[in-house]
């Protein structure tokens, strides 16, 4: 079974009209452990741009194997799982940066073991905590606003 635009919904590039109903879940496709992806496809079952994807190769988030320097850019079912994280990373908020710092220390597995996952998930509940305080504040602030303009 072959799905794709698994994070159409997410709107990456402008979160700002994202759905907040939407519920993320991590697909399962059959796919064989070692078997590898071009990044077209890689593209289309993430909804990250190819762009992008080289982008995070380039930063070091993810790899991906080539049989010569020349040859595409294939991926594995680990980096499908790495792209996932850092699509909801950046969704809770965390710069590539943080993003970099988090996956240092995870094993190329899925799914991760809670003991791996356990710390990681709360420091993600925390960050997106803060962005809902941020975001209530800013609502205060625009009602103030709106009340002053008003007078």
């Amino acid at each position: 079974m072959h799905q794709t635009g698994f994070l159409q919904s997410m709107d990456l590039p402008n979160r700002s009209r994202a759905n907040p109903a939407v519920q993320y879940v991590c697909p399962e496709w059959t796919w064989p452990a070692d078997e590898l992806i071009h990044i077209r496809e890689m593209s289309e079952r993430t909804s990250v741009p190819a762009s992008s994807l080289r982008y995070y190769e380039k930063r070091g988030l993810i790899t991906s194997e080539r049989e010569t320097s020349g040859s595409q850019r294939r991926y594995s079912k680990a980096t499908f799982y790495k792209i996932i994280l850092i699509t909801l990373a950046q969704s809770a908020g965390f710069n590539l940066d943080e993003i970099a710092g988090q996956l240092r220390n995870l094993p190329d597995i899925h799914p991760l073991p809670p003991k791996v996952w356990g710390p990681l998930h709360k420091i993600w509940e925390r960050r997106i905590d803060q962005r809902v305080a941020e975001l209530r504040q800013l609502k205060i602030n625009l009602r103030r606003c709106t009340r002053d303009a008003s007078r």
